[in-house]
């Protein structure tokens, strides 16, 4: 997969070094597989100095415009690619926080499964920054990482290589048709497997 993207990895290499300079790509430590600390690499998309903030919302003035590209197709996420070569992440599996809102009791799922590149909440939570300001208040995240971590838990006690299969399709659909993607998982997992979520993703998310 990575050599078949090579020619798009350099294209957006030389795009970002064109529009905002160096550094092309910048790393931060999540917390991986039993616990273990990684770096996860990303293409650049705010400016110099502001990466070590890690919450943003949408209209967040730190992203640059050729950073909002990538964000909005998600291309930022292609180095983590690398990640998944190294043996530090999966294709599918639930997405790797970071230490700070990392806990060995709410996260105890990664002692049995990798995170990954998508799952449910990536396909959910494709524009996170918009439902940040949505959900609003002092601590929007928190209330956004309970529910991660429930589609976490629900997909470590189903995992399967059809489940997989399924969570893959979904997420070239949610690149294409981001509303239908959603709207699948919200009428064939949220509304069966996690109802108390349901009211809040059909308001928040796919409104």
């Amino acid at each position: 997969m990575l050599i078949i993207l090579s020619p798009l990895l350099l294209l957006i290499s030389i795009c970002s070094l064109l529009f905002q300079g160096l550094p092309i790509i910048f790393k931060q430590e999540r917390v991986g597989f039993k616990f273990g600390y990684f770096y996860v690499y990303k293409f650049r998309t705010m400016n110099i100095n502001n990466d070590n903030l890690f919450i943003t919302v949408a209209g967040d003035s730190r992203i640059t415009p050729w950073g909002k590209i990538l964000r909005f197709f998600k291309l930022d996420e292609l180095p983590q690619l690398w990640n998944i070569v190294k043996g530090d992440m999966r294709f599918i599996g639930p997405r790797p926080e970071i230490p700070k809102y990392c806990s060995q009791t709410n996260f105890y799922f990664l002692n049995d499964i990798y995170p990954g590149l998508s799952d449910y909440s990536s396909i959910l939570l494709r524009n996170e920054n918009v439902i940040l300001r949505k959900i609003g208040g002092k601590k929007p995240y928190e209330t956004l990482l309970k529910l991660k971590i429930d589609l976490a838990v629900l997909y470590s006690k189903n995992k399967s290589f059809w489940l997989d299969f399924k969570l893959t399709i979904l997420t070239f659909i949610a690149i294409i048709i981001p509303n239908i993607a959603t709207r699948i998982i919200l009428n064939f997992t949220i509304s069966k497997k996690l109802p108390k979520w349901y009211d809040f993703v059909y308001t928040t998310i796919y409104k």
